[in-house]
């Protein structure tokens, strides 16, 4: 009983160490990106959400490194369960998301469902295998190519508010991302020891540990920017972090562990339970961003569906 309390304190405190050393991380790119001109636009798909991704990137190769890709797996679809169900629920609930337009928002959430249907291909026909990973990374590449070539119209910088910029150098803001990423694997290695620990002292299933309780910790940058984003009327930028992040977490994240990982190693059969949610949050998603909003009411049926999948794998 004491290994267990010491453990999920461990887990706890790793939790919010990764969220606050990746908040101070993304921020500090944000910094780079001003410093070095970078459009506005491209920040929500191609950079933000590949940023607020930080904390699932390091997961997931911590995970393979110490041969349990099971975490990283549970991990990656829970996240995007949480992106979608919890804080697009919350967002919309709030009244912030009852009307935008975005045709790259529509094009990504079609990516990101038939990005998704490929971990139910895989728990039919049992094949983690490297090659699929390689096809998800090719599928990332891909989209961030076609996405750009909508997103051509640059932020025009304010030459008066660039004048009035705080005189800080490019090296001190590396810096300050470097000491963030330090953290962020630091607290990456601690989640995963601590969370290996909990599933055999509980004989718990690691991809339902990955599924239910560091999918949360490792979603909070998302939650925490993009409540942000939308209360500064920065919608478009909030859905395409979120959903940016979900075709991150679904291709690349999972594809490199699919590419790197022993295919003995991923029990793929518990992924039926995860799966499903998966594909329902991001159909819902689809529906009413092809409608230009999300209601309210919208907001509490994605808040029921994550209810109901912690329901679900828990039983």
């Amino acid at each position: 009983m004491f290994d267990l309390v010491i453990n999920v304190l461990a887990l706890a405190l790793s939790l919010v160490m990764l969220a606050v050393a990746s908040q101070f991380t993304i921020k500090s790119i944000e910094k780079l990106i001003e410093l070095t001109r970078l459009s506005e636009a491209s920040i929500g798909f191609a950079l933000m959400s590949v940023m607020t991704s930080i904390p699932e990137i390091f997961v997931a190769i911590s995970s393979v490194l110490h041969g349990k890709p099971a975490f990283s797996v549970g991990d990656i679809l829970g996240s995007n369960v949480f992106n979608i169900g919890m804080v697009v629920g919350i967002l919309a609930t709030m009244g912030f998301l009852k009307k935008f337009s975005s045709e790259v928002l529509t094009e990504l959430v079609d990516i990101l469902f038939l990005s998704s249907i490929i971990p139910l291909i895989l728990v039919v026909f049992g094949a983690a295998h490297p090659f699929v990973g390689l096809a998800l990374i090719c599928i990332f590449i891909f989209s961030v190519r076609e996405m750009t070539k909508n997103r051509k119209q640059p932020a025009p910088l304010d030459d008066e508010a660039d004048g009035n910029k705080e005189a800080i150098s490019k090296a001190s803001v590396i810096f300050k991302i470097i000491v963030g990423i330090a953290v962020v694997i630091v607290a990456a290695e601690l989640i995963i020891m601590s969370a290996s620990n909990i599933s055999i002292i509980l004989g718990a299933a690691p991809v339902l540990i990955g599924a239910k309780i560091i999918a949360i910790g490792t979603s909070m940058p998302e939650l925490a920017l993009d409540l942000t984003a939308v209360r500064r009327g920065r919608v478009n930028l909030a859905l395409g972090d979120l959903i940016g992040s979900n075709l991150t977490n679904i291709t690349v994240i999972l594809g490199t562990v699919l590419l790197l990982s022993p295919i003995e190693l991923i029990d793929l059969s518990i992924l039926a339970e995860i799966v499903p949610f998966v594909l329902i949050t991001t159909l819902i998603l689809w529906r009413y961003l092809t409608k230009g909003g999300v209601s309210q009411f919208g907001g509490l049926a994605l808040i029921i569906v994550y209810v109901i999948f912690q329901a679900v794998i828990t039983a």
